[in-house]
């Protein structure tokens, strides 16, 4: 990872349509999963073009506080699973602003014999984990949270096993509170149904699903919010080779949309884990672009002498991409509205006040809502110095912005190192003007926004 970062980035306009081929770092959501899984398992496994970033780092470093064997190799991760037990019996676990670290190790801790401390960050102390401490002391588990308020730090004492049974579980705030509850429930002693109430956003789950029976568990989904999970199975150890990150591509395809080009990332298909590739194969397609999949991966191709053209969207289940969206928004012919969003309010920071906040900042006519936001064409951009509030996905999907119009400045660059530290590099890579520091452009505070590159 790059050991540093300027204070400000400055991206260009594109003089041409971007193309080429970008091979982002393994995803995000199953490098994390599989290193719980790889932990649970009976012996060693392998996780193969893992991504390397600060939250991925953070899941590494709690499990070694843990006891679980953790080792790089050229490429790659070397887990020793512990079968379902945790070693130490007392840790301090710092996870920063990892909303996965902090979930999957709450519950992970669960089946610890001990004394577990689970802290973050201010914002991360911002974030509720109510409901999936409520669905731990539903099983007996001591969990809870020190000030009394939902949310960390966090207090787990385990008592070396975890009964079966039924939990009642609600999961509108993160899906993740299920997928934690799901990856522990193979190490019960007996039978656990989780019986999920309310909304549930069902894609990320589907990954933790589809990776517990590629790791040899089996789940009996008796009904599309109740799950049950045998007894008496064990995780197998894997050589498991991680997906590339889909909503990472989803800024790469979204420059090839605002500029006309072409590109493509490897290593995705359509039966990709990640429901975010609905971002370019449904999202985009519906805007207008060129959408192909084939043995080479998934390409976007913009159309450089037609305009976007506006959506309105449920974007629930690939909400890690609204930011994308968000940004390319202001430079299609029509409207463009997000629904059904609020929880992302409750993420990294309240990406929709954010991207509500940054636009109208950027000249951009928008509306917020509770669940989401629409987003007016733009004949014209202030040049505007960007805040991120410390998230990556504000960083990264307000660069594109930059793509089109003068006098975009990313103030923060650095935060990109939660999930994709060398973002810039690879956006450099593909024909975009990136410069260190502020604005060069002189500006009447205005800048024209073209509606086709």
């Amino acid at each position: 990872m790059p050991a540093s970062y300027p204070d400000m980035m400055t991206i260009a306009p594109a003089a041409y349509p971007l193309e080429g081929t970008v091979r982002v770092p393994g995803s995000k959501s199953i490098t994390n999963r599989a290193l719980i899984l790889a932990a649970l398992a009976d012996g060693v496994s392998v996780l193969r073009q893992p991504l390397d970033s600060e939250d991925t780092q953070i899941m590494i470093n709690a499990l070694q506080h843990l006891g679980v064997r953790v080792e790089r190799t050229a490429g790659a991760l070397r887990v020793t699973g512990c079968g379902g037990n945790i070693p130490a019996t007392e840790a301090e676990l710092f996870l920063g602003n990892s909303g996965t670290s902090m979930r999957f190790l709450t519950a992970l801790c669960a089946l610890g014999h001990g004394r577990y401390r689970l802290d973050g960050v201010e914002r991360m102390r911002q974030r509720p984990q109510a409901d999936l401490l409520d669905a731990l002391q539903q099983l007996g588990i001591d969990a809870t949270a020190e000030a009394d308020n939902g949310c960390p730090p966090l207090q787990v004492i385990g008592r070396g096993h975890l009964p079966g049974g039924t939990v009642r579980l609600r999961a509108e705030a993160s899906s993740q509170f299920l997928s934690a509850l799901l990856m522990i429930a193979p190490c019960a002693r007996e039978d656990l149904t989780i019986e999920v109430i309310g909304a549930l956003r069902p894609l990320y789950v589907e990954i933790t699903l589809r990776m517990m029976a590629q790791w040899g568990i089996t789940v009996e989904r008796r009904e599309p919010q109740q799950f049950l999970i045998p007894a008496g199975q064990r995780y197998q150890p894997q050589d498991y080779t991680i997906e590339p990150d889909a909503s990472s591509a989803s800024y790469f395809f979204a420059a090839a949309a605002l500029t006309g080009g072409r590109v493509t990332v490897p290593g995705l298909s359509l039966n990709a884990l990640q429901g975010d590739v609905r971002f370019a194969t449904e999202v985009l397609a519906d805007m207008g672009c060129t959408v192909t999949a084939d043995v080479q991966g998934i390409t976007v191709a913009g159309r450089p002498d037609t305009p976007l053209q506006g959506i309105s969207r449920d974007m629930s289940a690939i909400s890690d991409t609204s930011l994308t969206l968000a940004a390319i928004a202001p430079f299609a012919a029509t409207p463009t509205t997000v629904r059904n969003i609020a929880h992302t309010r409750l993420q990294e920071c309240d990406r929709i006040h954010a991207a509500c906040t940054e636009l109208s900042r950027l000249g951009v006519r928008v509306e917020e809502f509770p669940d989401g936001f629409t987003v007016h064409p733009t004949a014209r951009i202030i040049p505007t110095v960007v805040e991120t509030y410390r998230d990556h996905r504000v960083a990264m999907s307000f660069a594109l912005i930059g793509l089109r119009a003068p006098g975009i400045v990313i103030r923060d660059p650095g935060c990109v190192a939660k999930t994709f530290p060398e973002f810039w590099q690879h956006l450099a890579q593909l024909g975009a003007d990136i410069r260190p520091g502020g604005p060069p452009f002189p500006h009447d505070g205005t800048a024209a926004c073209s509606q086709s590159a």
